[in-house]
């Protein structure tokens, strides 16, 4: 009996606490009393409950089929979170949040929601965060966000949200907004500095995914507080020099997914605090030397998705030495890294080269001081030396994990790398000298070219008077027909005029019948040019004899 009046007086105690809260939380919902929290993410509701705690401080009612806002909203002035977001609000009337003098968050994305005004969003004084992610807002009015004058994050992105729909006065009265979204809408122009000009304290910048047909020199230059920025998806085909001036505190630059046809090394030479670069999915074949050369305090490098990069220098890295980070992933026309690519980045720790078209590493690519991470699988490797030395340094070294690409084949161990490397060692060491020879002689020919013409040229007219001239008896040559004057010392005398005087005419009879000076003929020659030659060899020829040897000669 004692133990029945017992529990009577305990149920008699918690009741009211019951009938307070559990009693009246919606099926499918979680109210938590002492949190004050109320959670009916996908309860299936169709309105606002009107019976919770109305000192809850968190309201969430997401993935539920409510259409409109009605006053229950009211009976809920202390809450701090309103979260309506995935639902099917199409309208917000005026003053709807005129009560929620406290709160600070509330999230409208995801509906269908197609205009708002500055009568929409009265009382919001404390509001920090508005969130209308993915509605169907297709302009932004001037003086729309007045009475947020607290401010700090406001999400316009996935609405439809044009250059010409966005007024030039659309964010005067949030001066304090820190991080502003307008992506995936439909701009072609980026914002006039004139717009940006209230919100001159932006941190964040989010306008990527727009059809953006270029930016302007010094679009950006307002925003000097400016430490991120986000281009992505913009179709951009290029950025200027000039197009990142003014924002020189940029710390992360998102480019991935335009048409850059080759990295834009100048356009990035003005961010030297810049510390996290995407640049993925654009369409240049090659990563050059020296491409970031202007960024020391370079972090964290992605490049994802490249359709046509094909190549990555050894010294792209070279002036980056702050990396810690870098991400090289699914560029399947990747097939060369240039050898010690990553040699020199002594504070590399994360490395990830998976799913591109690698067909060589070796462990001369990487700096290992302070690596912790490397993958290198899904790529089509050669199972050779050099990837069997890259394992096995993966394996000795405790502080890596890593992820490789299996080898399909035997891969070959330490002894068959050796004999390898001596065999062709030994190749070297003949085929080198061999080269080396070819390439003297080579040039040696080229060197002496001139000289070897004039010996082969001078050597065949030797051979050609040799030819054309017969021989005689006893092995003298026929010798020429003889002048009638006694010698030609000098050219000079070759040079003279004919005169009268001068008897070039021999007769036959003289040489070869002794004439009047009755010399005896033996063999058809006078016998003194048989006992002396060089009485006729040492007398120089007329010149006439010498056009005739020059003719012979050429005709030869």
């Amino acid at each position: 009996m004692t133990l029945i009046v017992s529990w009577i007086f305990i149920l008699g105690l918690i009741v009211p606490d019951l009938s307070s809260s559990l009693l009246h939380c919606p099926h499918r919902c979680h109210c938590d009393d002492e949190k004050l929290d109320v959670n009916c993410e996908e309860g299936h509701l169709d309105v606002l409950p009107i019976a919770l705690n109305p000192s809850i401080q968190r309201l969430v009612i997401k993935n539920n089929k409510i259409r409109i806002i009605d006053s229950s909203i009211q009976f809920y002035s202390e809450l701090t979170l309103l979260d309506l977001s995935f639902n099917y609000l199409f309208n917000i009337p005026d003053r709807t949040f005129g009560h929620q003098r406290k709160l600070q968050q509330l999230h409208l994305n995801h509906n269908k929601i197609s205009t708002i005004s500055n009568r929409t969003f009265v009382g919001l004084g404390e509001l920090l965060v508005l969130n209308l992610r993915g509605n169907l807002i297709d302009q932004i009015d001037a003086l729309t966000f007045t009475p947020l004058a607290k401010l700090e994050e406001l999400n316009l992105g996935q609405n439809r949200i044009a250059s010409v729909g966005l007024s030039v006065s659309a964010f005067v009265g949030i001066g304090d907004l820190k991080i502003l979204l307008l992506d995936d809408n439909l701009l072609n122009v980026i914002p006039s500095a004139e717009t940006f000009k209230p919100v001159d304290k932006l941190a964040e910048l989010y306008i990527g995914t727009n059809s953006l047909v270029g930016i302007e020199d010094g679009a950006f230059q307002v925003l000097s507080e400016l430490t991120l920025l986000d281009l992505r998806s913009s179709l951009l085909p290029n950025v200027s020099e000039s197009t990142f001036a003014g924002v020189e505190n940029l710390k992360s630059l998102n480019l991935a997914d335009n048409r850059f046809v080759r990295v834009p090394s100048s356009a990035l030479a003005v961010l030297r605090r810049l510390e996290e670069l995407a640049i993925g999915q654009n369409h240049f074949e090659t990563v050059p030397a020296h491409a970031f050369r202007g960024l020391p305090n370079l972090k964290r490098f992605e490049l994802k998705g490249s359709l046509y990069l094909r190549r990555i220098e050894r010294a792209t890295f070279q002036t980056n030495t702050n990396l810690e980070s870098i991400v090289i992933e699914s560029n399947k026309a990747l097939t060369v890294l240039e050898e010690a690519t990553f040699a020199g980045l002594l504070y590399l720790k994360h490395l990830s080269l998976r799913n591109n078209g690698l067909e060589r590493l070796d462990e001369g690519m990487l700096s290992w001081n302070s690596l912790r991470t490397v993958d290198i699988s899904d790529n089509p490797i050669n199972c050779d030396c050099y990837y069997s030395k890259l394992l096995q340094r993966l394996q000795s070294a405790t502080r890596v994990s890593y992820n490789a690409t299996g080898c399909p084949h035997h891969l070959p161990d330490q002894w068959e790398c050796e004999y390898m490397l001596e065999k062709n060692k030994n190749l070297i060491s003949v085929v080198v000298p061999l080269v080396a020879i070819v390439t003297a002689i080579a040039l040696a020919f080229y060197r002496f070219r001139g000289l070897l013409r004039e010996y082969v040229k001078n050597g065949c007219k030797s051979k050609a008077a040799a030819s054309t001239t017969p021989s005689g008896p006893a092995g003298l040559p026929v010798l020429p027909p003889m002048m009638g004057r006694t010698e030609l010392s000098t050219v000079a005398d070759y040079e003279k005029p004919l005169t009268a005087d001068d008897d070039y005419v021999i007769r036959t009879g003289n040489l070869y019948h002794g004439g009047a000076t009755g010399q005896p003929i033996l063999n058809g020659y006078p016998l003194y040019l048989q006992q002396n030659p060089n009485v006729y060899y040492n007398k120089p020829l007329p010149i006439t004899e010498l056009y005739h040897v020059c003719d012979c000669g050429r005709d030869s």
